[in-house]
């Protein structure tokens, strides 16, 4: 046991032959004038920028999954009859607000004008793909337009737009 606590203390203690701790190395590149080679290189950085606009839904009846109004406030509400109308072929993004799913290859999209634009989706799409909003991405000109556009669903869907028409409300006088 004496042997043991011997060998731990020598082992403890600095030794008398033991090295001085070591300077940091020299740097290995010195710093010297560009060659002309080096004068004539050129770096090249090319910076991506990239929009992702996302427009939320609003509940209609083609996307309304909680319950339903009670029955006394439904019989008060008066459903509103649209009529589409002749619309531009592009829309600013930064006027969307909103959207709604309301047919099954279409959606409509509320603008801050409170204008009602019909998106009428390319074939194969399903409105319904678009309950959850949708996502843009955003274009050189700030604008969605149809025939050029897609846009995209939450659930990985992607649609373009094929045509718009403007949605007038028509007053039902009978």
């Amino acid at each position: 046991m004496l042997t043991a606590a011997a060998l731990w203390f020598a082992a403890a203690a600095p030794g008398a032959d033991a090295a001085p701790p070591v300077a940091a190395p020299e740097p290995l590149v010195a710093i010297t004038a560009p060659t002309p080679e080096q004068i004539t290189s050129f770096w090249q950085v090319v910076i991506e920028q990239q929009l992702i606009i996302r427009v939320p839904a609003q509940r209609s009846q083609l996307n309304n999954f909680a319950a339903g109004p009670s029955p006394s406030r439904r019989a008060t509400e008066i459903p509103i009859v649209w009529k589409e109308k002749k619309a531009p072929k592009c829309v600013a993004m930064r006027n969307i607000m909103g959207m709604q799913a309301v047919q099954r290859d279409s959606i409509d999209i509320i603008t801050r004008q409170k204008q009602r634009l019909r998106a009428q989706l390319n074939r194969g799409c399903r409105a319904l793909d678009f309950y959850a909003g949708f996502y843009m991405q955003g274009s050189k000109d700030g604008q969605l337009c149809e025939d050029r556009d897609e846009i995209h669903a939450r659930t990985g869907a992607k649609c373009e737009i094929d045509k718009f028409r403007l949605m007038v409300p028509v007053r039902d006088d009978d």
